[in-house]
């Protein structure tokens, strides 16, 4: 069993002061636009992962985007000390929720993936029965280490123990042997932290 880790919480200090989490972005199918988030956790619906949602800022804003797609939540109080501390939330309680998950998706926010299958295809190499099994699954999107990264049950030690305004890029980086990275051919999920970033982000999902 897998279980995703959506990291939502963060300050969002480059956004004009408001929570980019529920900035409205086209969902790529011709529909209305929904909240940023709201993509972001349909990237995990569509590959069928339970998961839970990290919430911070304006914490009951965000979980109502996402309240109707079957996810758990977990407010981490702590969001503006940095990334990590989302992080370890997140992973505490996946821990402590799916006693039986042997693996830990860790995806962002404001990177949705929704509709373009990467995970889907992460959660098959994890599960491929050839050569060794993998304890981390990272996507490289035209030769660059992006997200969301898929680690085994065995390293969330290493991904409590990580701290600051980090996120688990130091966990996938600390041995390249124990990483099966796998190769897209298109530019990463667009990283939203502005909103010039949502405009571009928008523009993109229209010609999908």
């Amino acid at each position: 069993m897998i279980v995703g880790v959506v990291l939502a919480a963060g300050s969002a200090r480059r956004f004009d002061g408001t929570q980019k989490m529920l900035a409205q972005v086209p969902n790529g199918n011709g529909e209305r636009p929904m909240p940023l988030v709201r993509l972001a956790v349909l990237g995990l619906c569509e590959a069928g992962l339970d998961h839970v949602v990290v919430l911070g800022r304006e914490a009951e804003a965000v979980r109502a985007c996402v309240a109707d797609l079957g996810s758990s939540f977990v407010v981490n109080a702590d969001f503006a000390s940095g990334m990590s501390t989302s992080l370890r939330a997140g992973v505490e309680y996946a821990l402590e929720h799916w006693r039986t998950a042997d693996g830990l998706l860790v995806a962002l926010g404001d990177q949705p993936v929704s509709g373009t299958g990467i995970v889907e295809v992460l959660v098959d190499h994890f599960r491929s029965e050839q050569g060794v099994k993998p304890l981390i699954v990272a996507p490289r999107y035209r030769g660059e280490l992006g997200n969301p990264v898929l680690f085994d049950r065995t390293l969330a030690p290493e991904l409590l123990a990580v701290t600051g305004d980090r996120g688990a890029r130091s966990v996938v980086e600390r041995d390249p042997a124990r990483v099966r990275h796998v190769d897209f051919d298109r530019t990463p999920p667009r990283d939203v932290d502005t909103p010039d970033d949502v405009t571009a982000l928008s523009a993109d999902l229209r010609f999908l």
